[in-house]
């Protein structure tokens, strides 16, 4: 749910760039919107969720920081300077970098079959993107954004999975300590973190915005007012994007998440086709498969107990169908 409604930005979202909007225009107006949808029912509905944002402050800023803004702001930029084919290979090569930090940081060495199903999932990207686009066009501030944009959505998977399930809120965890923060509070608060910055970076002319209200032309569906795409893409491609994706990690975990992101590219040529006349080619085709077959042999290869050595492993976090976490010791 998350990658289709990801896959709504480009559709919705192009037509707004022709009327005249500048990239960190659409930025900013879809997050305020996916912000108010958001924290508002929160607000009326859920303020003990809401309260939870206090246990981990730097991770909600770091979540609205890069996971929200950062990773929004690069990828356009990005593409302002090189190919959309060169940025959205560096960008989706973020699982990559989720299977590096996991075997960093928590010793996690991927499965020979992991290792062949991300193979074959970056291949089926690579072959969905660049059957899309013809010469490529690189350039270094290009790649400089475009590596941001990495490095921002390698952190939308794995910060997500500082929340919790919001029925364990009041359930102490095995040392004592309570969940940090409430899932759907971390999304709600990191975009309006995102939200609130990039206001005040626009206030301060060092991202400049331009918005348009003339009407706008959405393909094959005619023209329409401009607030119709900007909703479309503020609470559907964001708010809901969002708040699927953060549910998500915490219930499958960062690896098997991040490359089930890839089904945002498929979704995405299967909308432009729809929608814009932008036909699926053979290879695009045969790309998709391929990314859907090495989706599955990622998550065939995460169900393995035992390490290479034989020896049992520690239980897995609940919140984490992926990871294992070290042993605890007394």
């Amino acid at each position: 749910m998350s990658g289709f409604a990801f896959a709504m930005s480009g559709p919705f979202g192009k037509p707004l760039l022709a009327a005249g909007w500048s990239p960190a225009g659409v930025v900013l107006v879809r997050i305020w919107i996916a912000a108010i949808v958001t924290l508002v029912p929160m607000l009326i509905f859920a303020r003990a969720r809401l309260a939870t944002l206090r246990h981990a402050p730097f991770t909600v800023l770091a979540y609205g920081l890069l996971a929200v803004l950062g990773v929004q702001l690069a990828y356009f930029n990005a593409i302002a300077h090189m190919s959309v084919t060169v940025a959205l290979l560096i960008e989706f090569s973020a699982p990559l970098l989720v299977l590096l930090y996991l075997w960093a940081r928590f010793g996690k060495r991927p499965t020979v079959r992991t290792a062949l199903g991300a193979a074959l999932a970056v291949a089926g990207l690579i072959a969905v993107v660049g059957a899309a686009s013809g010469g490529a066009v690189v350039s270094p501030i290009g790649l400089a954004w475009a590596f941001v944009s990495l490095v921002g959505l390698a952190a939308y998977f794995l910060l997500a999975e500082d929340g919790t399930r919001a029925d364990d809120l009041e359930v102490e965890g095995a040392d004592g300590a309570k969940p940090a923060v409430d899932q759907l509070a971390l999304a709600a608060g990191g975009l309006l973190v995102g939200a609130v910055v990039l206001s005040l970076t626009s206030l301060a002319g060092l991202t400049p915005v331009r918005i348009s209200t003339q009407p706008v032309v959405l393909g094959g569906l005619g023209t329409t007012p401009w607030w119709v795409p900007a909703v479309v893409i503020g609470a559907v491609a964001t708010g809901l994007a969002y708040v699927a994706g953060i549910v998500a990690i915490n219930l499958v975990g960062p690896t098997l998440a991040s490359f089930l992101g890839f089904s945002e590219v498929i979704a995405s040529g299967v909308v432009a086709w729809l929608m814009l006349g932008e036909a699926l080619t053979p290879l695009q085709i045969v790309g998709a498969v391929a990314i859907v077959a090495g989706v599955i042999a990622v998550k065939r290869g995460e169900r393995r107990d035992p390490d290479e050595s034989g020896r049992p492993v520690a239980p897995a976090s609940p919140h984490d169908g992926s990871r294992t976490r070290p042993v605890r010791t007394a």
